[in-house]
């Protein structure tokens, strides 16, 4: 009895197996304090801290929730909305393109202070408080990924400030 072994075919089917375990272990170490039940909008490190935006069934803004997260996974130190709430009123985003800069902002409201997660080159999150810029802090170089698109879906789209959304 001969056994005939297709080469290229065996060689395909491992590279493609290296390829998805290896996706699936990138995934499982981004930094994130999203619940595994929940998308991973947007999440990076920032100074040994983690900033992340999940979300739970948002297939629209009037449905499912969009959460802010910042902190430690043992340690949550700010999150909002305190409640998983429709993110419509809450949240709104925006594609911002001027000449070659090209970012996403991601904001929402608390009180009177104004968040914009930033996603681009690089990211990062800054906070406002009377028009003032009061905080600007970076992610962590390699760990930020790009805005799911899928928060386009769920998250109320706004037209950018000033064209660059200052």
């Amino acid at each position: 009895m001969k056994i005939n072994f297709d080469a290229p075919a065996i060689i395909r089917a491992s590279f493609l197996t290296g390829l998805i375990l290896a996706c699936a272990k990138s995934e499982a170490d981004e930094p994130s304090l999203c619940q595994p039940h929940e998308e991973v909008y947007f999440s990076c490190a920032i100074g040994g801290k983690i900033m992340s935006v999940c979300a739970s069934g948002n297939i629209s803004p009037d449905s499912g929730y969009v959460q802010y997260r910042f902190g430690r996974n043992e340690k949550i130190e700010l999150e909002f909305t305190s409640k998983p709430y429709p993110p419509r009123k809450s949240f709104s985003i925006s594609d911002i393109s001027e000449g070659n800069l090209r970012f996403t902002h991601l904001k929402f409201s608390s009180g009177s202070y104004h968040y914009v997660v930033y996603q681009g080159s690089p990211s990062g999150i800054y906070v406002k408080k009377k028009e003032k810029v009061i905080s600007n802090r970076v992610c962590d170089p390699g760990t930020d990924q790009p805005i799911s698109p899928r928060a386009f879906r769920g998250i109320k789209t706004v037209a950018p400030i000033d064209g660059i959304d200052n």
